[in-house]
């Protein structure tokens, strides 16, 4: 997850100093990358949540499962959103049936997007940092879960509002601070015995 939030920032980035554009949206092929590392990202998502389902002790087995649950809900959406975008909303655009492929807000793939990513990840995240925050070891993993979890619920502030700069604020919590978390969670699973989980 870690590397997959490098080369999403490195494309966007990228995007940036190539076309220099900042406020048209994203355009192939740098959304398109961008589609396929998110489609990836999803699948890494579900496995952090998963991870954590199998790591939790007895006492935080419900706060993991219902982080899997959400997560698996939320990775489900966002890859329906994007296989829909990288064929069926590409191919309609060719043969001009729609005027743009592009995600432009408001539009409701946006609309389940947000939902998946800044609702039910920052809903995911919150629940499964109870997982890691009651043992000091632990404790900066569920933190930055916790960090990032908020983050992408304050992020709902964009879509609810129509002031979609707010939004930002949870591209920071699942681009920049999740990638970080999943790595402390990882330092955490490496660090554990391979029966043991967090007292």
């Amino acid at each position: 997850m870690l590397a997959l939030g490098f080369l999403y920032l490195a494309t966007i980035v990228l995007w940036l100093l190539v076309v220099a554009k900042p406020h048209d949206p994203v355009g192939d092929p740098f959304l398109a990358v961008m589609e396929i590392l998110t489609i990836l990202s999803a699948l890494g998502f579900l496995g952090l949540v998963l991870a954590v389902k199998c790591f939790a002790d007895d006492r935080h087995r419900i706060h993991a499962l219902a982080a899997l649950s959400l997560g698996t809900l939320a990775a489900g959406l966002t890859m329906a959103v994007h296989f829909v975008q990288l064929t069926a909303v590409r191919q309609l655009w060719r043969a001009e049936a729609i005027p743009d492929y592009r995600l432009i807000w408001p539009s409701p793939q946006f609309a389940v997007e947000y939902l998946a990513w800044d609702l039910l990840v920052g809903l995911a995240l919150v629940v499964a940092s109870s997982v890691f925050l009651g043992s000091r070891t632990s404790r900066p993993a569920g933190l930055a879960l916790l960090g990032s979890g908020v983050l992408c619920i304050g992020g709902l502030a964009g879509p609810l509002s129509g002031r979609m700069i707010l939004q930002s604020i949870a591209i920071v919590g699942y681009a920049i601070v999740l990638p970080l978390a999943a790595a402390l969670v990882g330092r955490v699973f490496r660090a554990t015995p391979v029966h043991g989980s967090v007292a």
